[in-house]
């Protein structure tokens, strides 16, 4: 096997990672919200039998888990797109011996300050238990750039993090197709979410 066969394969290899990262992040984003919204609607809290006061304490436990779960999938889903964007760059480097930096080599490409937005988001996570105080570069930019509102907690923002995914795919195209030097085949579909959508879950797989 040659070298530049080899390296085809590496980089056919890496394009197709790209897919199959988000495509599960995406699908374990949307099950679990979905399943969840199933077991939401199946809790019993209210027994007539009981009297108010348990009635209440097991209202205020259910709001409590509940609130839990939100808050620990929309923080695995940011820390997952961050992660799949370092996985990308690891793949580059790693795979390819080419080096690129987020930071100063992306700026060019759509959706780079989402993306840039959910690195911080990542870092707020990991350094500041999700409350975007200022003293960290990333809670910095997050509220002087992204404008967030200081002292905010992640899990009340309400973010599209659906949405950030297919940016995230857009995103990742962009840096693959423009560092394999051909003109990137998904750049019409950047604003179709359900296209995109297709490809990283296909259609089938949700019914």
């Amino acid at each position: 096997m040659t070298d530049k066969v080899l390296e085809s394969m590496n980089r056919a290899m890496i394009h197709f990672d790209i897919s199959h990262r988000l495509g599960g992040l995406l699908l374990m984003y949307r099950t679990t919200k979905s399943k969840m919204k199933e077991f939401q609607d199946g809790i019993k809290w209210y027994d007539k039998e009981d009297n108010r006061r348990a009635n209440k304490d097991r209202m205020k436990e259910t709001g409590r888990m509940l609130n839990g779960y939100r808050q620990n999938i929309d923080e695995l889903t940011i820390i997952g797109i961050a992660k799949s964007i370092e996985d990308l760059l690891f793949d580059f480097e790693d795979v390819l011996g080419k080096k690129i930096n987020f930071w100063k080599d992306c700026d060019s490409y759509d959706f780079f300050t989402e993306m840039k937005t959910i690195r911080n988001l990542n870092n707020c996570i990991k350094h500041s238990k999700g409350i975007i105080k200022r003293g960290h570069s990333a809670n910095d930019y997050l509220i002087d750039e992204a404008n967030f509102e200081e002292n905010s907690k992640i899990n009340s923002l309400n973010l599209n993090l659906e949405k950030f995914i297919y940016q995230n795919f857009s995103f990742q195209m962009d840096l693959f197709w423009d560092n394999d030097l051909r003109d990137n085949p998904f750049k019409n579909i950047k604003d179709n979410n359900d296209m995109i959508k297709e490809i990283l879950i296909p259609s089938f797989m949700e019914k």
